[in-house]
């Protein structure tokens, strides 16, 4: 639908996220920008496990590395002992989808062990939406941050709300006033709710 890896809620989530000293990978997806591959609307999930495959296999090398689009500002440092999670017995890692991505990421939620997950903008309410990202969720025991527009006609969020409820999982839900699901304006503030959540739940 035209999102790209430099939507302002992707960007100013990984900015965010980088302030704090998280190391950050964004990707298009297959089809997307300059990726190979073909759109398919259903497989992209692969993609997110393939992401975070890449992240935590440069994690392990002992020297910073440029993220793959050559930004400088995309830095990959090296963990200390600190990093290491009794979860995940290496690195935890966050995951955080916008839109079509949280739709992915919750499908890839359990599959690449992600310690947390940040749902922003997920689509319960479109003929495209897979039920099966919501089922997958179930198995999944990490904590959840789900962020909505007030007026998101995709993501309302009486329907998120209820989507994890019946879900059964730990999360919460924040709304942002009087924006839609583009959160028009508030990009930042929503990347700050990004990062503070990792913050707490990867420490």
């Amino acid at each position: 639908m035209g999102g790209t890896m430099a939507q302002p809620v992707v960007y100013r989530s990984a900015e965010a996220c980088r302030r704090r000293q998280f190391a950050t990978l964004r990707f298009n997806f297959r089809g997307v920008g300059g990726s190979e591959g073909s759109y398919s609307g259903e497989d992209e999930y692969q993609d997110v496990a393939a992401a975070a495959a890449y992240l935590r296999e440069r994690l392990r090398q002992p020297a910073e590395v440029p993220a793959p689009n050559g930004d400088a500002s995309d830095q990959l440092p090296t963990p200390g002992p600190a990093a290491m999670s009794p979860f995940l017995g290496e690195v935890p890692l966050g995951l955080m989808g916008y839109s079509f991505g949280s739709v992915m990421s919750a499908l890839a939620a359990s599959e690449v062990e992600a310690s947390a997950l940040a749902l922003v903008g997920f689509v319960v309410a479109s003929e495209t939406f897979l039920p099966a990202a919501v089922d997958n969720l179930k198995t999944y025991a990490g904590p959840i941050l789900a962020v909505c527009g007030e007026y998101d006609e995709l993501a309302p969020p009486q329907a998120v709300d209820r989507a994890l409820r019946e879900a059964g999982v730990d999360y919460r839900l924040e709304t942002i006033r009087t924006t839609g699901h583009f959160f028009e304006g508030r990009q930042r503030e929503v990347g700050e709710m990004v990062a503070s959540f990792f913050a707490d739940a990867l420490s």
